[in-house]
């Protein structure tokens, strides 16, 4: 009976120490293959990003050039624009034809607005933009590979038109393209942030100079040490991790 047990006893193996450490250095690699998979994924995406916001920059001068016009100011694009007989690609209003997007850069998006993206899809300069998708991002507004879409606006540099801004100091007039969270509203701290500060900071520094504060590209969010970026230093406040930003963009200058 004695023997028995002991035979029993010295069957029952457990891992060896070495069998251990295999185990934990092959889950040591694929927890560092998985978080490096992520970091590739979100390197690309702000790569693609920014290839995006040149893209449409460089669709809307090839547009002006087509058309002496500005994309969605075209005072009779129904006769000019190919199977654009209708709105959203035909907006009203008196003030068509005045060389600029007569909405805001902070407002929902209406009238020359929504026909600035429609125009630019109806002369083949623009993908992933459907007439009839209603005012969503995939819609009539363009998705952005970041996430959220794109809104744009025309400034003449008035603050009021960048209420969330994290600073409006020495901002230009023109136009801006609009990265943010929430396609159907205006633009507000509250509902439209889309990207982390460090996102923010990367989409920066590509197509800027990397300062919230400064430049053609502006943040906005909260401002602060909890928020997207310091209001006085325009420094991203990279250790959040959450949506703290969004981005006003200056194009055509």
């Amino acid at each position: 009976m004695k023997t028995l047990q002991t035979k029993s006893m010295r069957e029952e193996k457990g891992f060896t120490l070495v069998e251990l450490a295999i185990v934990m250095i092959i889950i040591g690699l694929l927890i560092g293959g998985i978080l490096k998979g992520q970091e590739l994924i979100a390197n690309a995406q702000v790569t693609s990003t920014v290839a995006q916001v040149k893209g449409i920059d460089a669709a809307v001068s090839t547009f002006r050039d087509m058309y002496d016009a500005i994309p969605g100011d075209v005072a009779n694009a129904a006769a000019r624009i190919p199977d654009c007989a209708a709105a959203p690609c035909v907006a009203g209003g008196a003030n068509l034809g005045d060389g600029r997007v007569s909405v805001v850069p902070d407002a929902a998006q209406t009238g020359e607005a929504l026909a600035f993206f429609v125009q630019m899809s109806k002369a083949d300069l623009l993908t992933g933009i459907i007439d009839s998708g209603g005012n969503v991002f995939g819609g009539t507004l363009p998705q952005a590979e970041v996430g959220g879409g794109y809104h744009i606006g025309y400034s003449d540099a008035t603050a009021a038109d960048f209420a969330s801004a994290i600073s409006t100091a020495g901002i230009r007039s023109g136009h801006y393209l609009v990265l943010n969270g929430n396609a159907a509203a205006a633009i507000t701290a509250a509902n439209s942030l889309i990207l982390t500060p460090n996102e923010a900071q990367r989409l920066d520094t590509k197509l800027d100079d990397g300062n919230a504060s400064n430049g053609s590209v502006r943040a906005f969010g909260a401002a602060g040490a909890t928020g997207c970026a310091i209001a006085a230093s325009g420094i991203y406040q990279e250790v959040q991790q959450g949506d703290e930003c969004g981005l006003y963009i200056r194009i055509q200058g």
